[in-house]
Parts: C-alpha cells; structure tokens; sequence
C-alpha cells in the first residue's frame, strides 16, 4: 500500500510539474507558418486525415458559429479530436473563423481565423496559431486529394479555375503536385484581378477567358473559389459541362446552377452531417440539392479506384476543422 502511494504522489508530482512547465507556443506570424509548409506534405497530412475520418477515428461537430447582423458576415467555431490507427486519443482542437466579404474592398482578407492546439494526455492547450495560411492551404489540399481519386484519367488535364484569390494561388500549387504539368484556363474578373494573380506565377503561361461558359466548356476540372454571393449566382450550368468532369464548388452550392445537380453521376462531401445541416440554409443550397450518401472519407479508407468511364462528378468540400487541425500540429512539428 505503501509502494502504491508513492507511485501516485510521483505521477501528482508529474503530472503538476507538467501544467506548471507548459508553454503555449503562439505562432502568429503567416509568413513564418508558409516558410514552414511545403505543399506536397499537406496533401499527405490531408490524405491520412481522410482515410482516418473514413475509418471512424475521427469526432467532429458540424461547425456553428453566432448569427452576426452584419450583411456578408459569417463566423464559425470548428471543433475535433483525432485518433490513430489503434484508436488511441492522437490530438484535438478548435478552429474560430470569421469572414467579412466587406474586407475585400479594404484591402483585408476575407477570411480570418485562429487554431488552438490541445496535446492528448492531459489535454492541455500547446499551441495557438493564425489560421489563414493553414485554412489557404489546407483546403487546396483537400481539394488536389479529391482530383488525386476523382479526376477524369486522362493524360492532358485542364483545371478551370473561378476566383483568382488566394484559394486559386494555393490551388494552383496544390494540383501541381496531383497532375503532370496541367492547364490553368483562368475565369477573367477584371484585368486588374487577373494582372495580379498571374504576377504570382512568372514563369507560367495561363490561359483565360471572360466567358464563363467557355471555361467550364474546355475545363476537366472546375474550381470555384469565390467570396459567398448573397444569393446563389451561377458560374456552372449542365449544358456546358463535359461528360467527364469533376467540380470543386468552395463556396457550397452558390456558384452553382440548381438544373445541375440531376445530371451528375456521382456527389460526395467532406462530411455528410455538416452538410445536412448547412443544406438548410438555403442562402447556400436550392431545395432540390442531392441527398449525399458517401463521404470522401470512406473511400479513401476502402482504397478507391476510379474508372475510366466518363463520369459527371461533385464534390461539396464545406470545410472541416480536422484538416485545420492535423495542418497545425504539421506547422508546430516543423518550426519545432
């Protein structure tokens, strides 16, 4: 009995010696955080962050956030907790995000964010870091792992991209890794938008249009990275769509022309519940939207492949904190 007391006084004494030495690491700086990134890594950490959810090691709450009465202002609390293979508590956290579409007139982005950090054993906060390079970046991973599985198997892919923000720089970069020197057919919003984002990239030619039936006509895979519309504003239309394509729709179902969704062959979400839920809000989805039977998840974790028949193919990536999480432990191991 003796023996046994001593043993729980050291593990109180452990355990205190640890709340009393934890350090939070406050990492606020983007620039250091993209030093600190490297593309190809993300989209590994995105891929095994997948298979986990799809394996059922993963808890996340659909994320909710205050109604704010601000107009084109939205702000979300994104919690999760991640186990490994074993089924064994690997990391948790939260993500708090706001977007303010009045910013992009003033020069601030549009998106703004913090992550926090808990380790597993005792669960106390390590970390607290910027979100917005982790949110850029780790949604074009989301979406390079979706092309990676979903894509038409061809050998001349040509990615049509609307938005020519920051989501659209990252994306770039990410199905660069994904594809063999791929195409860019660029959706022209002004030539002031498409002088600066073309700027970013010197040694690469992009094609581009003002018509945007023209890019979704000669695009393989479409991504739509805009600001939310205050009301569903079409980019996308069935007529002009390729028989073999995949859609990569950021801004939910806003981009979207409603005739669209009956003549897909196959839909799919990042995560079923938070899509179901955002589904009620109809400032984002029509009332004829698809019910969605299979997360991505699930079939990275059963090892998909894809056909070469032609399919019609969408992709609801709503964003999920699991993502932001998994990219922050990436940034804290790095700069540690």
């Amino acid at each position: 009995m003796e023996w046994k007391l001593i043993l729980d006084l050291q593990e109180v004494e452990s355990q205190f010696n640890v709340m009393r030495n934890n350090d939070i690491t406050v990492i606020l700086d983007d620039e250091k955080i993209k030093k600190s990134l490297d593309i190809k890594d993300v989209i590994t950490v995105v891929e095994d962050g997948f298979r986990k959810k799809g394996l059922g090691l993963v808890n996340l709450p659909p994320k909710m956030g205050p109604k704010l009465s601000l107009k084109g202002a939205f702000a979300d609390s994104m919690s999760v907790s991640v186990c490994n293979d074993k089924g064994k508590l690997e990391a948790f956290g939260i993500k708090w995000i706001s977007g303010f579409t009045s910013n992009i007139d003033k020069g601030i982005p549009y998106l703004n964010s913090i992550v926090v950090l808990n380790e597993p054993v005792y669960g106390l906060p390590i970390a607290v870091l910027r979100g917005s390079w982790i949110t850029a970046v780790r949604t074009a991973g989301v979406s390079a792992v979706c092309a990676k599985y979903l894509a038409p198997r061809k050998k001349d892919i040509t990615v049509g991209i609307f938005g020519l923000g920051v989501q659209a720089y990252v994306h770039v970069l990410a199905f660069e890794q994904i594809f063999n020197k791929p195409k860019f057919l660029l959706y022209n919003h002004g030539e002031n938008f498409l002088n600066d984002f073309t700027k970013k990239f010197p040694r690469k030619n992009f094609d581009s249009s003002k018509d945007s039936h023209e890019v979704v006509q000669n695009s393989d895979v479409i991504l739509s990275a805009t600001p939310f519309p205050s009301k569903i504003t079409p980019y996308i239309y069935e007529k002009d769509l390729k028989d073999d394509v995949l859609i990569l729709p950021l801004e939910y179902g806003t981009r979207i022309d409603p005739k669209l969704y009956k003549c897909l062959d196959e839909i799919y979400t990042d995560d079923i519940s938070q899509y179901e839920l955002k589904n009620k809000l109809r400032h984002y989805f029509p009332p004829n939207t698809p019910k969605i039977k299979k997360e991505m998840g699930e079939l990275i974790a059963n090892k998909y492949k894809r056909k070469d028949r032609a399919k019609r193919i969408l992709v609801f990536n709503l964003g999920i904190a699991l993502f932001d999480i998994l990219t922050a432990r990436l940034v804290l191991s790095k700069i540690k």
